[in-house]
């Protein structure tokens, strides 16, 4: 009768160790990896470690160091970082030194190992990233945006007093319902459109990734508040708007700055202005800060937009600025066939003037809002560096500014 133990198994003298499953390429990780499955492999059988008899102890050896017992620890590109304080704390630029602060031009890295960190041989390349290039959505605001993003973030649930929100005429309410629906729209194509390009964007530049994760969670937000105040009221959802420009930032494919000239400049203006026509012609202290919280967002994901494309045509050249403006021919017919919508104007106009009976004084400050939009878009395409003039504008757009 024979044992596991008592060497007439003939696996128990195979030294080979198990293959490890965790590597795709069949390989160890580490030394030290290769010397856990070694001891493994080196037991009774049973999976139990066997233990040598007395006289056969080794003498005691000397401690050896964490790195000599694990060499995985040596495997680091720089060690000492020490991150300095801010008075505002250790923020996402206080890490951002030695290597872990190197921004390559571009990066052909294709798996999602952190900046700075030492790779694997062996990880699989996900070939999905198209956005490899610090000049395709890198800004240097991108880092402060999100720390400001984190600290300044707003409940929708808790920070309205939703029960002090007063009852309005039916009129007035229903406009301020379609200015919400319109509003929560445009929240929901910045969250498909962001959604889209966020996995493309390689890990070398996880500040702007980072900055964009709170854009959509704000945009979830601001859906989230236009439509609660749409229905907390006795009012109803509104009317869809028409959407073209929604489309166009969804469906563009070139590249995130061709995206990003109608998420920013084209649509991201509009909304802005939408947002601070509420928060002036608010009538309550309710409404006012639902806007006020929704404009400061709004100005912050503007700040990385324009930001971005500034820097992107500074570096690519001219030549892309030229190859924008060109792009610019579709973008503007389509925020021409929006203009020509009429519901939103004509609920803003009942809004400003108060009733159906006052739109006509309401009409003014809606007439100024739609100039604004026009010669601010072509303001913000200029300091990007994008040469638009206003006489060179869709005749529809050019037509508002008269």
């Amino acid at each position: 009768m024979t044992t596991s133990n008592d060497g007439q198994n003939p696996d128990a003298n195979d030294q080979r160790p198990p293959t490890d499953d965790s590597d795709p390429t069949g390989r160890y990780r580490s030394s030290a990896a290769e010397r856990v499955q070694q001891n493994v492999a080196e037991g009774d059988g049973t999976g139990e470690p066997v233990e040598p008899a007395a006289d056969d102890r080794p003498e005691a050896e000397t401690p050896q160091s964490p790195a000599e017992r694990f060499p995985w620890m040596k495997d680091t590109r720089q060690w000492g970082v020490r991150a300095p304080l801010t008075p505002h704390g250790l923020t996402i630029e206080s890490i951002a030194i030695g290597v872990y602060g190197e921004i390559p031009d571009e990066s052909r890295e294709m798996t999602r190992m952190p900046r700075g960190s030492f790779a694997t041989p062996g990880i699989p390349r996900l070939d999905n990233y198209s956005v490899n290039r610090k000049d395709e959505l890198w800004s240097d605001n991108a880092a402060t945006l999100y720390e400001e993003a984190i600290q300044r973030r707003w409940n929708a649930m808790q920070d309205i007093a939703w029960d002090e929100l007063p009852q309005l005429p039916e009129e007035l309410e229903l406009a301020w319902c379609q200015l919400c629906t319109e509003l929560g729209q445009h929240a929901t194509a910045e969250i498909d459109t962001i959604g889209q390009w966020l996995h493309r964007m390689n890990y070398a530049y996880i500040e702007p990734k980072m900055f964009l994760a709170t854009q959509e969670f704000d945009s979830a937000r601001h859906f989230e508040v236009m439509r609660q105040r749409a229905l907390c009221n006795g009012g109803a959802l509104g009317l869809e708007s028409p959407g073209m420009m929604s489309r166009r930032m969804i469906e563009t494919r070139a590249g995130w700055p061709e995206v990003s000239v109608s998420l920013y400049i084209a649509r991201g203006t509009l909304t802005m202005l939408l947002y601070r026509f509420g928060a002036h012609f608010a009538a309550n202290p309710v409404d006012r800060r639902i806007f006020a919280l929704c404009l400061q967002d709004k100005a912050r994901h503007m700040a990385y937009g324009l930001a971005m494309l500034k820097l992107t045509i500074a570096v690519k050249g001219v030549d892309f600025g030229v190859s924008l403006r060109r792009i610019l021919g579709s973008i503007e017919k389509d925020m021409a066939g929006e203009m020509k919508d009429p519901v939103l104007w004509e609920a803003l106009a009942i809004i400003s003037g108060g009733s159906i009976r006052g739109m006509a004084d309401g009409k003014a400050a809606v007439d100024r809002l739609r100039s604004d939009y026009i010669r601010q878009y072509v303001k913000r395409l200029q300091y990007t560096g994008i040469d638009k003039q206003e006489s060179a504008l869709h005749p529809d757009l050019a037509a508002v500014l008269q």
